[in-house]
């Protein structure tokens, strides 16, 4: 959904002990060049080390699959008088954040209630290098009816499948799988073919529709609230528009 962040500093200093009786004029010009020289050099050197690389940074995205519908995944009552909706990705380190500290309060007071239902739409972000995986898979759970369980067993352990943990993120949701009770052979074959790659698709359109430019971004009525937030701050947003506020 961790992210690394890359920070680069440059830090030049220097000096030409001269006397004003030698210093001639075109030696202080050659000085000048060789400094502007070094300068351009190392301005070019930093752009190229730190531009993006098109060999590791193309999206998974099959256009030659055919077109599906998909809304995500809902859950609390169809009756509620509120639904939110949320874009999340599973590699997302504030996505995880949400769901592992917020989301439980707010499943407890109000999805559980009946006050409001929860639909997730993944929005797998290409700077992620598992996240295509993890929204794969838990559509294969789903298939199992245990998306949920699924989706908050991802964030419970984000830290051990994400990108930086392993290169091999189909056998961590194999073994996920199998730790939530699922029929493995069911779910390893939906895994190692793909099988919902279309529908996650259909969810990426979604957002790129809605012009989702974060995750999570969620959609309160008619508000937009982007980035994680405190149970305190979303219960006061879900209030507001449970009253019509």
């Amino acid at each position: 959904m961790p992210n690394k962040r890359v920070e680069a500093g440059r830090r030049q200093k220097g000096g030409v002990v001269r006397s004003a009786k030698t210093t001639s004029t075109p030696n202080r010009a050659f000085y000048v060049i060789i400094v502007a020289i070094a300068v351009i050099g190392i301005t070019a050197l930093t752009y190229v080390s730190t531009r993006p690389n098109a060999a590791t940074s193309v999206s998974p995205y099959d256009s030659t699959l055919p077109k599906v519908q998909s809304q995500g995944y809902v859950m609390g009552s169809p009756s509620a008088r509120l639904e939110v909706v949320e874009f999340g990705d599973f590699e997302c380190p504030g996505c995880a954040r949400f769901s592992v500290l917020t989301e439980p309060d707010i499943r407890k007071h109000f999805v559980d209630s009946g006050k409001i239902r929860w639909r997730f739409i993944d929005f797998p972000l290409d700077i992620h290098k598992n996240t295509w995986s993890a929204s794969r898979a838990a559509a294969c759970a789903d298939e199992q009816g245990k998306f949920w369980p699924f989706h908050d067993a991802l964030y419970n352990s984000q830290d051990e499948w994400n990108g930086e943990a392993t290169n091999d993120p189909d056998k961590f949701m194999k073994q996920l799988g199998r730790q939530l009770g699922l029929n493995g052979a069911q779910f390893d074959g939906c895994v190692d073919s793909k099988k919902y790659q279309a529908k996650i698709q259909a969810h990426y359109a979604i957002a790129m529709a809605r012009k989702v430019q974060q995750t999570p971004t969620f959609y309160v009525g008619g508000k937009q609230i982007a980035g994680a937030v405190t149970y305190d701050e979303f219960a006061k947003d879900l209030r507001d528009a449970l009253a019509g506020r």
